[in-house]
C-alpha cells in the first residue's frame, strides 16, 4: 500500500513539474480552470488575452508566476524550462493557471509549447521586413515633403522675380528726364565753345550714374536765311554735340539716341531781336532714365 501512495505521489510531482492541473485527493485544493488564450496585448505586468470562448479577459502576472516552455514534439515534456516573463509577448499562445478560482486574474503559472513560440518568432521575423519597408518610406516621404517646401519657397520666390520683370517690361515706355542742358552756338556756326564743352562733360558724367539712361539730342537754328539752310545748320549742331559726347565724353553710342534737326521750329525767345536769335542758335540735350530698367 505504501508502494502504490509513493508511486502516485512521483506521477503527481512530474504533472505538477509540467504545469497540468490533475485530479488529487479528496484532501486537496479544489479544480481551478485555467485559462488559454493568445496574449494580445501586453502593459507591464498586466496581460490581455483573447481565446475561442473567452472573449477578452486580463491576467496579471507577479514575482511569483512560474513561466515554462513545454518541450517536445507534441509540446508536452517531463522536465519543462522554466523562462522569464519577458518570453510573454503578444502573439504567443499560453495557458494560465490561475492562482485560485476567486483570483483568476492573478497567474500561478503560464505555459506554452514551444512550437507557439517558434510561430510568433516566425510572425515577428515576416513582419521585420515590411516594418523596415515603412520605414524607408516614411524616410522617403519626408525627403519628398522638404523637397516640396523647398520647391513651393522657389516658385514663390521665382513668381516675385517674375513680377518685378513685368513690373520692368510695362515701363519700358516710360522714361523720366532727370536733366537737360542747352548749347549755345554763334551765327551759322556748329562749333562749340569752351563752355558747351565742360557743359557736355558734366553732363555725361552726371548720365553715367544712372542705370538703363538714354541721352537725346535736338538742333535748332534761328529764322535768318532761308528754311532749307537753317534745316541743315540745325543738324549739323545736333551732330556736333552727338560727336563729342561719343568721343570726347566716352558716351556709348547706344546711349545716344539719333540726332535730330528741329530747323528753326519750337522757338524759346523771339527772332526779331539779337538777344532772342541768340538764344534760338542752339542744342538741347536732355537725360532720360527708364523707369523699368533703372530700377
Amino acid at each position: 500500500m505504501r508502494l502504490q501512495e509513493l508511486v502516485a505521489k512521483v506521477i503527481v510531482g512530474f504533472a505538477v513539474l509540467a504545469g497540468f492541473a490533475v485530479s488529487v485527493p479528496a484532501q486537496a485544493q479544489s479544480k481551478v480552470d485555467n485559462i488559454e488564450g493568445v496574449i494580445t496585448s501586453r502593459n507591464g505586468d498586466n496581460l490581455v488575452l483573447r481565446g475561442r470562448g473567452l472573449g477578452v479577459i486580463n491576467v496579471s502576472i507577479t514575482s511569483a508566476t512560474n513561466i515554462y516552455e513545454l518541450q517536445g514534439p507534441l509540446g508536452v515534456g517531463i522536465f519543462p524550462s522554466r523562462l522569464s516573463p519577458e518570453v510573454l509577448e503578444p502573439g504567443l499562445r499560453v495557458i494560465v493557471e490561475p492562482v485560485s478560482a476567486a483570483q483568476k486574474n492573478v497567474a500561478k503559472t503560464i505555459q506554452f509549447k514551444t512550437s507557439d513560440l517558434e510561430t510568433l518568432y516566425a510572425i515577428q521575423a515576416a513582419l521585420a521586413v515590411p516594418q523596415a519597408q515603412i520605414q524607408a518610406l516614411t524616410q522617403e516621404l519626408a525627403a519628398q515633403k522638404q523637397y516640396n517646401t523647398i520647391q513651393d519657397h522657389a516658385i514663390a520666390a521665382g513668381k516675385d522675380a517674375d513680377a518685378a520683370i513685368n513690373r520692368r517690361i510695362s515701363n519700358l515706355a516710360d522714361y523720366d528726364q532727370k536733366a537737360e542742358i542747352i548749347v549755345l552756338f554763334d551765327v551759322n556756326s556748329a562749333n562749340l565753345s569752351d563752355k558747351s564743352k565742360a557743359d557736355l562733360k558734366d553732363f555725361a558724367a552726371k548720365a553715367k550714374a544712372f542705370r538703363g539712361y538714354l541721352i537725346q539730342v535736338a538742333g535748332y537754328a534761328d529764322s535768318a536765311g532761308s528754311a532749307g539752310r537753317n534745316q541743315t545748320l540745325s543738324d549739323r549742331r545736333a551732330e556736333s554735340v552727338v560727336h563729342y559726347l561719343q568721343q570726347e565724353c566716352d558716351v556709348a553710342l547706344s546711349r545716344v539716341l539719333t540726332p535730330i534737326a528741329m530747323g528753326t521750329s519750337n522757338p524759346v525767345a523771339p527772332n526779331e531781336t539779337a538777344q532772342g536769335r541768340m538764344e534760338n542758335r542752339r542744342a538741347t540735350v536732355r537725360l532720360a532714365v527708364n523707369r523699368g530698367i533703372g530700377e
